[in-house]
């Protein structure tokens, strides 16, 4: 449907099924033409009973995202009891205050500190051989070059299994456990979307896993401190409210921890996995990439990350009563900025629609932007970069296709894809 035959009144952000092929663009460059800044009224699909914005312009949400003061990532400084970064408003006991994409300086400021090295780029070239490893031995499972045909997962066997190692080892998990992560990173993924047909019991349950895993863990890392992420979380000190210095408690740790961990799988599998589905919809820019790898592949992972737009959405919580592009928001209103949106937004990109690795370089809200930018996006970016610099040569000669059209997962917070198969033959 074109955008301008849709009407503002029948739109309905939070019917999930026409997520399910993707964001719904038509509904969105509607909202960008004529409603950039829009009221999203209550229905009984709506967290909390209550209605929310939707900014879906670049340059506003940019402009959102690097207002704290005035956008909370909490709870609007006391706007409201609960809030974060989801829809659905949650305790201060579960994620604002205590998850670090859902607090606000000074405390985000003292705890990003803690791990901002552990991700710097040239901490992370450190790793490089050690990832160029991982992807060798996870391709090699996946995918066997003698055999004349085969179909791969790729996103369960591939594009799945890196991010989850590699985040695994910076946490400082024992091997053993790392494929419990996954199941407990899907459960905050489902938890988040707010869908009607959940088993929110089963989901609570597999939280409360993974929190008793995470206190196990924090215990064990106290005894026997390492050179990981979640060691030099534990055992650092942030400025506590009485200016004296303090380590962070045992919640803290463990929404850190839930965090890293569902961060540092979810998002960049979905990058992989729709990326190189988009790029197998291009032959001649795959092809192109085929016999240039080195020069084609950074401008390519960011087209791929422009275009996939792993998280749709986040909120943030009005922290005053305000004038926003001519709209009046109220203090506590929930405001949701669209990164997928901004990403096709016609007025920073010529033909947005279109998967073009040649357009000219510039920048995406993928990744966030202001004090909330992705700490990971060096490490998704490193991460993607190898994997296709080893892949990548393994099809040459080959005719390499999707299975079948891709489909994601039903949210409207996350791009994540539901399933990504390749034949190879």
């Amino acid at each position: 449907m074109a955008g301008q035959a849709i009407k503002l009144e029948d739109i309905n952000l939070n019917h999930l099924d026409q997520f399910e092929t993707g964001l719904p663009h038509p509904i969105f460059d509607k909202l960008r033409a004529d409603a950039p800044v829009w009221f999203h009224p209550p229905n009984e699909l709506t967290p909390d009973n209550e209605g929310f914005w939707v900014v879906s312009r670049f340059a506003d949400v940019r402009s959102i995202l690097k207002d704290h003061q005035r956008f909370s990532s909490e709870t609007g400084y006391g706007a409201r009891e609960g809030g974060g970064t989801i829809l659905e408003d949650l305790s201060t006991e579960f994620g604002p205050s205590q998850v670090l994409p859902m607090t606000d300086p000074p405390k985000h400021d003292d705890v990003r500190a803690l791990v901002n090295h552990g991700f710097f780029p040239k901490t992370l070239k450190l790793l490089e051989q050690e990832v160029r490893e991982s992807v060798n031995r996870i391709i090699d499972h996946a995918y066997d070059a003698s055999q004349q045909s085969q179909t791969v997962d790729f996103l369960n066997l591939i594009a799945s299994q890196l991010p989850l190692e590699i985040i695994c080892k910076m946490g400082g998990i024992p091997q053993r456990d790392w494929s419990k992560m996954m199941a407990w990173a899907d459960a905050a993924i489902q938890y988040a979307a707010h869908d009607p047909n959940n088993d929110n019991d089963m989901l609570f349950e597999k939280a409360a896993e993974m929190g008793v895993y995470a206190l196990g863990l924090v215990e064990q890392i106290r005894q026997n401190p390492d050179d990981s992420v979640m060691s030099q979380v534990i055992h650092a000190e942030i400025p506590g409210e009485d200016g004296r210095p303090r380590k962070l408690d045992d919640l803290e740790l463990i929404r850190f921890f839930s965090a890293l961990i569902t961060g540092g799988t979810e998002t960049t599998r979905n990058a992989i996995a729709y990326g190189l589905y988009q790029l197998l919809q291009h032959p001649d820019q795959y092809h192109a990439v085929l016999e240039n790898t080195a020069e084609l592949l950074p401008q390519t992972i960011e087209e791929m990350v422009r275009w996939s737009s792993p998280v749709h959405f986040n909120r943030r919580t009005a922290a005053v009563d305000m004038e926003f592009q001519g709209q009046e928001i109220k203090r506590g209103q929930k405001v949701t900025v669209w990164y997928s949106s901004a990403n096709r937004d016609e007025s920073v990109w010529e033909r947005p629609h279109e998967f073009d690795i040649f357009r000219e370089k510039k920048t995406h809200t993928a990744f966030g932007y202001g004090i909330h930018h992705c700490i990971g996006a060096a490490l998704a970016r490193m991460e993607m970069r190898i994997l296709f610099e080893e892949f990548l040569p393994r099809l040459k000669d080959r005719n390499v296709k999707a299975e079948k059209p891709i489909r994601f997962i039903r949210s409207n917070r996350h791009q994540g894809v539901a399933e990504m198969k390749l034949v190879i033959s």
